[in-house]
């Protein structure tokens, strides 16, 4: 015997039977699901509108979460995403405890004059396509630079665009395609890339170097040792290229003059 409450299969209609129906029960097939899909846009646009605000509580949610296991409240092998789930009976949406975590890298944390990274205006003001973008920028320099990922020229870019007024967009794409080694098209559609794109794809590549076949990280090493023999090609003196080297190794730029004055000159030992 059937279940009289079983709810009856509402099958889609064939294309057959659509071309059938007169003009007006088209129109209305077709406003039932543009219903639907207006009803999710705009919850969509709801939720992304919201996101600001949202990772910010989410941020403070964080802080009180590491108080807690700090205090041992709560069991250290509870995750956030538990915390927060138990808690807020709902699942933490991956977009908002991204910007969170932006908000805690940007926001929470201060350079050496005590100063946030960015401020907490600028933060607000950002469209969330910026923060999207600065986020990406930031967890990828954090873990190239490890603890100085602070002062690279990548973070330092993308404050700098966050905190200026006018559209950050472009400046942050151009940031992630530089700090991604993606080349870069000019005036007459030549693709270039830089000097310092090479040595960073090659610096990205020799890091990484433990994960790759041995056959091709001895090639990759084989390469370096080529770009190093490269030099003696290059038209530079050698007492120009132990100058630079003697300079790097000082910690001062290769370029500079270093003069040692004759008080600063080694003294030969006593007879």
């Amino acid at each position: 015997m059937k279940n009289s409450n079983a709810k009856a299969e509402v099958r889609p209609l064939t294309f057959a039977a659509l071309i059938a129906l007169t003009p007006a029960a088209l129109y209305e097939a077709a406003r039932e699901h543009a219903k639907v899909s207006d009803a999710v846009t705009k919850a969509k646009d709801k939720f992304t509108d919201a996101l600001k605000p949202f990772a910010k509580i989410v941020a403070a949610m964080k802080r009180r979460f590491t108080e807690l296991r700090e205090k041992n409240e709560i069991a250290l092998d509870i995750p956030f995403k538990k915390f927060f789930k138990d808690n807020v009976k709902g699942e933490l949406p991956g977009r908002a405890e991204a910007l969170a975590a932006l908000f805690n890298s940007l926001v929470l944390t201060l350079d050496g004059n005590g100063t946030p990274l960015l401020s907490e205006e600028n933060f607000d003001a950002a469209a969330v396509d910026w923060l999207e973008k600065a986020n990406a920028i930031v967890k990828a320099a954090q873990k190239q630079h490890g603890d100085n990922w602070k002062g690279c020229d990548d973070v330092l870019d993308t404050l700098n665009a966050l905190s200026k007024p006018g559209d950050a967009a472009k400046t942050l794409r151009e940031i992630r395609k530089r700090q991604k080694g993606e080349t870069t098209t000019d005036a007459d559609g030549v693709v270039a890339v830089t000097p310092e794109m090479a040595a960073e794809y090659l610096i990205a590549a020799i890091k990484t170097a433990g994960d790759i076949p041995a056959d091709k990280a001895a090639n990759l090493y084989a390469l370096t040792l080529k770009v190093s023999d490269a030099w003696t090609e290059s038209g530079i003196s050698d007492d120009t290229l132990n100058q630079w080297t003697e300079n790097i190794q000082r910690g001062v730029a290769p370029e500079l003059e270093v003069i040692i004055s004759a008080a600063q000159e080694p003294q030969a030992a006593a007879a």
